[in-house]
């Protein structure tokens, strides 16, 4: 499970990053500037790349509570009916 979260908010941030800088890039092409876009994206996508990790790793975290809770109810239907 812990791998799963590392693996999926980190390719997140490997995308908004990329985004980011070719959105930033193609921008001071455009205006023909150096770079001034790019560095205000990347700057930029940092607070995005880092909510984004976080509401990613809070859901997936719930989810496996919620698994872990259905889990723990099936056990104890199992044990109630061994007890009958």
């Amino acid at each position: 499970m812990v791998g799963q979260v590392g693996c999926v908010t980190g390719l997140v941030a490997i995308v908004i990053i990329a985004l980011a800088f070719g959105l930033g890039r193609f921008l001071d092409a455009q205006f023909d500037v150096k770079g001034v876009f790019t560095v205000l994206l990347m700057v930029g996508s940092f607070p995005v790349t880092l909510y984004a990790m976080v509401r990613i790793s809070l859901r997936m975290v719930e989810q496996a509570q919620n698994r872990v809770n259905q889990l723990n109810q099936q056990h104890q239907q199992e044990v109630n009916q061994q007890k009958e």
